[in-house]
């Protein structure tokens, strides 16, 4: 909760980030539209393209510049790639369209990954008991903006056959699930102050978890691109802003 901010690291993550999400847009625009050629295809998609090849130009030049642990690194790729298994164009592969719960779970899982371990710079396999609690901290609020999305996207899901957490479950039950997943993340967040996390980050996290219990309830009323690509999105960054500021007062 103290380390220096790597701006080489953060821009890592964010080609990383903008690379892959124009990645597997594209990927589910070729599995569930239906294009007369490549060429047309190409012509339609030109700035897509164009976005992520930046993206990776720009992963690659701030990778070379970074000592990342390798081990974790090519377990957030296959996370990731297990993610986009799905939409993938392949009648062989489309029983993975009904795993249901485990598209939730590899997103906020890849996403701990990201926002964790890189910063912390340890493999996931040498983690102390603190750094552990931070980890189940992190899921569980990645969890919560995972469910978000989820609950986004449920009826376009439903129509190209994708499950999700919430597809596969009702939205009561949904709930219930949501509120039980809100105190876990509340109470590991207590844990973390006999782990040299002050008074002042708890309340930080606390916070950010409130604020996406709230994202979570407003989510129930139809919302825009505003709503969930700088609200719900942004909660990633309050959060860390959030616990940067509190460490700055605790000194």
């Amino acid at each position: 909760m103290q380390l220096t901010v790597n701006w080489y690291l953060l821009a890592f993550i964010f080609f990383a980030t903008l690379g892959g999400y124009n990645a597997y847009w594209m990927t589910s625009k070729i599995s569930f539209n239906r294009y007369s050629s490549a060429p047309i295809f190409l012509q339609q998609n030109t700035t897509s393209l164009f976005v992520i090849a930046a993206a990776v130009s720009g992963m690659f030049y701030y990778f070379a510049r970074l000592h990342l642990v390798m081990y974790n690194f090519i377990f957030t790729g296959i996370l990731l790639g297990l993610y986009a298994i799905p939409v993938l164009p392949f009648k062989q592969l489309h029983f993975t369209r009904k795993t249901g719960f485990a598209k939730t779970m590899l997103l906020a899982f890849a996403w701990t990954m990201v926002t964790v371990l890189a910063p912390l710079q340890i493999s996931i396999l040498k983690m102390g008991h603190g750094q552990r609690i931070l980890f189940i901290n992190r899921f569980l609020f990645m969890l919560m903006l995972c469910i978000v999305f989820d609950k986004r996207d449920a009826v376009v899901d439903k129509i190209r056959g994708l499950q999700s957490l919430a597809t596969h479950i009702k939205p009561d039950h949904l709930n219930y699930i949501t509120g039980i997943i809100f105190i876990a993340y509340c109470c590991s967040s207590f844990l973390l102050m006999g782990y040299h996390v002050s008074a002042w980050q708890v309340a930080a996290l606390l916070l950010a978890g409130l604020i996406a219990l709230v994202v979570y309830i407003l989510s129930f009323e139809k919302r825009g691109y505003v709503f969930y690509y700088f609200v719900a999105d942004g909660l990633m960054f309050l959060s860390a802003l959030l616990t940067s500021l509190a460490g700055m007062i605790t000194g």
